[in-house]
């Protein structure tokens, strides 16, 4: 192989004698039902790129999240510059400079390149964040590794390779010691590939210390000075780049010598079982291609060139045109339910978010579309199914302690054996497997050829994506190559080489470059603001409509005294919903709002009634530490004791309503006439209530768009696991949500507490349904990540206008219960719409909800 690596830069001049930077001794771990790591000692110098490899389960990746803080050892010592210290997190290991780029993405997806490379050490002050330096840091980051992806564009709009390149990048903005990479290379061209490796020894030469997993060992060979390998949480050996020959370092690896190939193609192929024409979809157009009985087909092509589209397209998968016929007949599937009925299933490449069911057992994800076959009215017969489950674990030798192992407990290459076992127990005629092999060992590599050419020998029909050249082409029977989105070509994989494949798959000239510069364009300065307020500036738009309609049919609608009263009314839904928006943005939910605001209602009553001897301030300060009290409460049940948020605060909404009328078992007390005038406050008929809740609304709304705390929100509500490897204690952030959301709710206890003046038990009844729904019209998506306070406020601003306008029409405040749940199954469909992959959960969510309204105590709007 001709090196990828400079010379000069790529010398391997690292003396032995130089002391470790960071090394670990002794150390073990163990998770349920697996020792994962045996007494492990393993040392990494500066200046030195150090591979560690070994087959899936053996142990790598646990020992690299132990170094990267991720996974507190069981026992032994991880020493830095030869003192014992002691990783907690992630963000204590970044601070000691260690960075690790995962093998899986763990970029937040709703926040865009420049913000997710900055995450965590964003440039500017202590609160707001320079986002112009920012914007610089992460394209002189992403131009150090080769890389043009735009800094403002989403990672949604990025491919696979273009991903891992982020995480490059990000791991490389930082002052980094230690760099650990988990098969950077999965999702990289060779070229790519070629580009990394040049940037690697420019690192080893700068002095940093760098950890190289990966199960292509010709690449280890290549880039590594020492070679270090494991098997079954044990360290077999360490080589040194003049002694790891490929034979040796697969020896070492499954304990016996074993060599790479691939199994006989087919000598003999049957009818034509998939006939493609036409076939379009976002990223491809006019495919054209057939499948034959026992054969295998790879779709190739440079990364990004239409191919997956392809693949998902027939899968039910975004299809927009095109003809696909099985075995003669018509099916063109829009669904995936359509096109396992008839007969073809797809393995995705990405397992985590598109196969598996990670806290599930093996059993679970392996049955699950199976288990109308051992159904009979309405129960599994469990017996099968484990007879069934058991033996596809054998004949794909899965790794487990058993078939209730959940599958996250799994090894990379284990977790892609329960996948395959999930669609071998039944039967297809049409697999397409896009990157089958990807992030497994040599073995399971093996096992996964023989394992497809028996299916195509048992007559099914086989296409495979593989980023692979050698893989596909040795594999394969026949290439389809891809170009600018189109099949552009067809070689034997008897004829093919690398070479041929790539020169076919650039003729069509710069796709890769067209589409990168086509998403500059849509990327561009102030897309991505509008948007951002989109939704908030649709929601305006109907408010308009509805102010222009009731000045005509309700007479006293535009008068300044019905417009403070309405202020009046929309400043605690406003401040309440301003809490609840912090716990959906981090996809929980607050259920607990509507009765902290009844019980401080009622605290109110006593401690700032005219014979309370105690201060005013005194007084408030009680009604806020009640609020805190039950967000504290909620965080603890949250954090802690990990119970989820719809169920720890259903069960404070019980406690807390009780406690309400514990305190005050029906309306009645006085609040201080001076605290109540001062609370409803006016300036020229505007109530002060809400100039103070317009304030918060803005200061909010600079911090979510500008703020270092706004960044953390969304990418803990985008996916916590990718916060927490970017070093950002997600727990701390659901904690101060729910306190925040119970203070929110305890300053909208005392404005109505000052605004009829009496302590009432059941005030704060419809707020709960009604900040969710402000929150969820106004734009925040249910499952967190995504949303705006301007549109949370333009949303209460709704439901106080229509319940105004209903009131004035003298509509029954039934009706009034009616359109609360209608608008808020309105907006999550409207959200659920403009994302057509969430369609189905998002009902579920607005039907949980109707639920909710539906279970409350009856009470009455608030006055």
């Amino acid at each position: 192989m001709t090196s990828s690596v400079p010379e000069a830069a790529g010398s391997r001049a690292v003396p032995e004698t130089a002391p470790p930077v960071l090394a670990v001794e002794g150390v073990d771990k163990r998770f349920p039902g697996v020792h994962a790591l045996k007494s492990i000692s393993f040392e990494i110098r500066p200046g030195e790129i150090h591979a560690l490899v070994g087959e899936n389960g053996a142990g790598k990746s646990t020992l690299m999240r132990v170094l990267s803080g991720a996974h507190p050892p069981d026992g032994g010592t991880v020493l830095m510059d030869g003192e014992p210290v002691r990783l907690t997190s992630t963000q204590d290991a970044f601070g000691r400079g260690i960075a690790m780029v995962w093998q899986d993405t763990r970029l937040a997806m709703t926040l865009d390149v420049a913000w997710n490379i900055g995450l965590g050490h964003e440039p500017g002050g202590a609160v707001l964040v320079d986002r112009r330096k920012m914007i610089e840091v992460a394209r002189r980051a992403l131009a150090r590794i080769g890389s043009n992806v735009d800094p403002q564009a989403l990672p949604t709009d990025l491919s696979r390779a273009q991903l891992q390149q982020v995480e490059i990048a990000r791991a490389l903005s930082r002052d980094t010691r230690v760099l650990i990479l988990d098969e950077p290379t999965s999702a990289l061209t060779p070229a790519e590939t070629s580009s990394l490796f040049s940037v690697l020894a420019d690192l080893r030469a700068e002095g940093t210390a760098i950890v190289f997993i990966s199960h292509r060992i010709p690449e280890v060979q290549e880039i590594s000075d020492r070679i270090t390998v494991m098997k079954d949480g044990a360290i077999t050996g360490t080589l040194t780049a003049e002694e790891a020959t490929e034979d040796r370092i697969v020896s070492m690896m499954v304990g016996r010598e074993m060599g790479l190939s691939y199994p006989p193609r087919a000598s003999q192929l049957g009818d034509v079982v998939l006939d493609v024409s036409g076939l379009s979809s976002a990223g491809a157009r006019d495919v054209s291609f057939s499948l034959r009985s026992g054969e295998i087909v790879g779709l190739g092509g440079i990364e990004g060139s239409g191919q997956q589209e392809a693949a998902r397209a027939l899968f039910g998968l975004g299809r927009r045109g095109g003809e696909i016929r099985i075995h003669g007949h018509t099916v063109n599937p829009t669904s995936p339910t359509e096109a396992i009925a008839a007969g073809l299933v797809y393995i995705p490449a990405d397992r985590r978010a598109e196969s598996l069911f990670g806290p599930h057992s093996i059993r679970e994800n392996a049955a699950l579309p199976n288990i109308g076959g051992w159904t009979s009215r309405g129960i599994i017969d469990r017996r099968q199914e484990l007879e069934a489950v058991g033996a596809q674990m054998q004949r794909l030798q899965i790794k487990a302690p058993g078939p209730e192992t959940p599958v996250g407990n799994l090894s990379g290459g284990n977790q892609q054996k329960v996948v395959f076992a999930r669609w071998f127990i039944g039967s297809a005629d049409i697999y397409v497997l896009d990157e089958p092999t990807q992030g497994v060992d040599v073995e399971t590599k093996q096992e996964i050829y023989a394992l497809v050419r028996r299916l195509a020998e048992g007559g099914a029909a086989v296409l495979v994506l593989s980023s692979d050249l050698p893989e596909l082409i040795g594999l394969t029977d026949r290439i389809v190559v891809f170009s600018e989105g189109r099949a552009v070509a067809e070689i034997p994989s008897a004829q093919a080489t690398e070479e041929s494949v790539i020169r076919q798959a650039v003729s069509g000239g710069g796709a890769g470059a067209d589409r990168t510069e086509a998403r500059r364009r849509v990327q561009g300065p102030g897309r991505p603001l509008l948007m951002r307020y989109l939704p908030a500036l649709l929601l305006l738009g109907l408010v308009a409509v509805i102010v222009a309609v009731a000045s005509v049919i309700a007479p006293y609608f535009l008068t300044p005294r019905n417009f403070a009263s309405m202020g009046g009314q929309a400043a605690p839904l406003a401040i309440a919903a301003l809490g609840q928006m912090a716990t959906i943005l981090l996809g929980g939910i607050d259920l607990s709002i509507g009765p902290t605001i009844s019980l401080v209602t009622a605290v109110a009553s006593f401690v700032l009634s005219p014979e309370s001897a105690l201060p005013a301030g005194v007084g408030i300060a009680i009604c806020l530490g009640a609020g805190l009290a039950v967000g504290a409460m909620n965080a603890t049940l949250i954090t802690v004791f990990r119970i989820p948020d719809l169920v720890a605060t259903l069960a404070t909404f019980s406690i807390v309503q009780g406690a309400a009328l514990i305190v005050r078992p029906s309306p009645g007390g006085r609040v201080s006439p001076e605290v109540a005038s001062a609370i409803n406050e006016r300036v020229m008929m505007v109530p002060l209530a809400f100039a103070l809740a317009i304030a918060a609304y803005v200061a909010v709304e600079i911090l979510l768009l500008r703020g270092r705390l706004g960044a953390r929100f969304y990418a803990a509500g985008a996916s916590d696991e990718s916060a927490r490897a970017a070093g950002i204690r997600s727990g701390r952030l659901r904690a101060g949500a729910y306190l925040f959301s119970g203070l929110m709710a305890a300053v909208a206890g005392l404005m109505i507490a000052a605004r009829i003046g009496s302590g009432d038990p059941q005030a704060g009844t419809t707020f709960t349904l009604a900040t969710v729904t402000a929150v969820v019209v106004g734009g925040t998506s249910v499952f967190g990540g995504v949303g705006t306070a301007v549109g949370t406020l333009i949303g209460a601003l709704l439901i106080i206008l229509m319940q105004n306008v209903l009131n004035q029409l003298y509509v029954s405040a039934y009706w009034q219960y009616v359109w609360t749940g209608v608008l808020t199954l309105a907006a999550v469909g409207f959200h659920g719409l403009r994302s057509p992959d969430r369609r189905a959960a998002m009902a579920g969510a607005a039907r949980r909800l109707i639920r909710f309204n539906r279970s409350k105590p009856s009470g009455r709007y608030p006055p």
